[in-house]
């Protein structure tokens, strides 16, 4: 039996604003970064995310992110293009072409790392179905810009909480989070720098495994098209 390319993990309402969403994982990964990760995507269920960008819909599944679309000037800092994979991975799911939730079996996810995230904020979820998933995976990442708000809590321990400047890093440490911090080109900020980022280096999240929530504090430079954005401030 051919495995899924992917599967829909469940609809549900986003406890940011009570828009309906969906959470589907894919299978396969050629993400360099990550390895062969399986990857989670949170989407809005009925508005595709080059729209739900453009709209600011996408407020939905990002809530206050600070690298979401700026409706003055039009500067977007987060790395993600949605254009290719993550639209694709929309379209696929309205095609109906992911397997169901009951038809991942335990046995399936105890050989795959999950990348919790590759698009949307993974908080959002409700925290029973991370529990249930991640109980049978080999292992996990996952990363929160929500982490001041209380339906993130359940989280704490699980994700990193997405920190832009020390402020940032600051408050969350004190309030019992791991964080992981993007720093402008040509700083270090505070902990450890991603491992798979330093020079010459052949690690992957995959490999890796320190952006499980409860282990190190991290940093990245920024990185993709939106790093131009991302100040020191």
């Amino acid at each position: 039996m051919t495995t899924p390319k992917g599967y829909v993990l469940g609809r549900f309402t986003s406890p940011i604003d009570g828009e309906t969403c969906v959470a589907i994982m894919t299978m396969k990964s050629k993400n360099r970064k990550t390895g062969d990760m399986a990857q989670v995507y949170i989407l809005l269920d009925n508005v595709d995310p080059v729209q739900a960008i453009a709209q600011g819909k996408d407020y939905s599944i990002c809530g206050n992110c600070p690298h979401r679309k700026d409706p003055e000037t039009g500067s977007r800092s987060c790395y993600v293009n949605v254009g290719q994979s993550v639209l694709s991975v929309w379209r696929a799911y309205k095609r109906g072409s992911y397997a169901r939730l009951s038809d991942l079996t335990p046995e399936v996810l105890s050989k795959k790392n999950i990348r919790w995230g590759s698009y949307g904020d993974p908080s959002i979820i409700p925290h029973s179905l991370f529990a249930t998933l991640n109980e049978h995976a080999a292992g996990h990442t996952g990363y929160t810009h929500q982490w001041r708000e209380d339906f993130a809590q359940a989280y704490k321990g699980d994700f990193m909480a997405s920190c832009d400047g020390l402020a940032d890093y600051m408050e969350a440490s004190a309030h019992g989070w791991k964080c992981f911090s993007v720093t402008p080109k040509g700083s270090a900020g505070q902990g450890k720098q991603c491992p798979a980022t330093v020079n010459a280096s052949e690690a992957q999240c995959l490999t890796c495994k320190l952006c499980t929530g409860s282990k190190a504090d991290i940093w990245v430079e920024a990185h993709g098209s939106g790093a131009k954005y991302v100040s020191a401030v």
